[in-house]
C-alpha cells in the first residue's frame, strides 16, 4: 500500500513540471502534511512496559514484577508460595521455641536443676548427655579440660531421676531442632523465590512478557528401550 501511494505521488510530482509554478507547491504541501501525521501517529503508538521495574518488583515480593506484566496466573503462583514460605518459617521457628520451653520445663522437674547463670545454649545440651553433673565433669576431667568446661556451681548441677527421662528430653531437644531446621529451610525458600522470579521476569521482559514459567508445560514421557516413565518438561518462549 505504501508503494503505491509513493508511486502516485511521484507520478503527481512528475506531471507537476508541466503545471504551473503555484499548482507544483500545492502538490508539494500536501506530500509534507500527510507524511508529518503517520509518523505522528506511530511515535505515540503504545509504550512498552519497564522491564528493571519489574525486576525490582519482584525481589521486593515475588509476583509483583509479574502482575505488572499483566501475567496474573504466574503472579498468583508467586504469591501463593511466599505466603506458604512466610508462614513455615514462622511457625517452624515459634513451634520450636515452644519444644524447647517444655524440655527446659521437664528438666526443672526431673534433674533438679536451677539454672540461672551460666546455663546457655550449650549447657541445655550437655544435662542431656549423662545422668549427672558429676558424670559430665569426670568425662571432663579425662578429656584434660579446664573448670571453665565443667559445671562446678550449685545452680548448674543436674541429677536425672532416670534413665527414660534423660531420653525423654533429648527426645525434645531432636525435635525442637528439627523444627528449627525446618524454618531455615522456609527461609531458605523464601530466598529461592525471589530469585526464581528475578530469572523469569528477566526473560519475559526480553520476549514481550513470556516467561519460563509462563509457557511451562509438561509431557508424560515413557523409553521403550529402558521401560521408564517420567515427566518432560518444557518452555518455550
Amino acid at each position: 500500500m505504501k508503494q503505491a501511494r509513493l508511486y502516485v505521488i511521484t507520478g503527481l510530482v512528475a506531471a507537476g513540471l508541466l503545471l504551473p509554478a503555484p499548482l507544483r507547491a500545492q502538490v508539494h504541501v500536501e506530500e509534507e502534511v500527510s507524511t508529518d501525521s503517520v509518523d505522528l501517529f506511530n511515535k505515540n503508538e503504545g509504550t512498552e512496559k519497564s522491564g528493571a521495574i519489574a525486576m525490582l518488583a519482584d525481589l521486593v515480593l515475588p509476583g509483583l514484577g509479574h502482575y505488572y506484566f499483566g501475567n496474573e496466573k504466574a503472579a498468583c503462583g508467586f504469591f501463593a508460595a511466599e505466603a506458604l514460605f512466610i508462614f513455615g518459617t514462622f511457625a517452624c521457628n515459634q513451634y520450636s521455641n515452644e519444644i524447647g520451653h517444655s524440655a527446659h520445663s521437664f528438666a526443672f522437674t526431673h534433674a533438679e536443676i536451677q539454672g540461672g547463670a551460666g546455663a546457655d545454649d550449650l549447657y541445655w545440651q550437655n544435662i542431656g548427655k549423662t545422668l549427672d553433673s558429676k558424670g559430665f565433669n569426670r568425662i571432663m576431667d579425662l578429656n584434660r579440660a579446664s573448670d571453665d568446661d565443667k559445671y562446678l556451681t550449685p545452680n548448674l548441677q543436674w541429677q536425672w531421676d532416670d534413665e527414660s527421662s534423660r531420653l525423654k528430653y533429648n527426645a525434645f531437644l531432636k525435635k525442637s531442632v528439627n523444627y528449627r531446621v525446618a524454618a531455615n529451610f522456609f527461609f531458605g525458600a523464601l530466598i529461592l523465590d525471589r530469585l526464581v522470579a528475578f530469572i523469569d521476569i528477566r526473560v519475559a521482559s526480553n520476549h514481550g512478557g513470556k516467561g519460563l514459567l509462563s509457557s511451562l508445560h509438561f509431557y508424560p514421557d515413557y523409553s521403550l528401550s529402558t521401560g521408564a516413565s517420567g515427566v518432560t518438561c518444557v518452555s518455550n518462549f
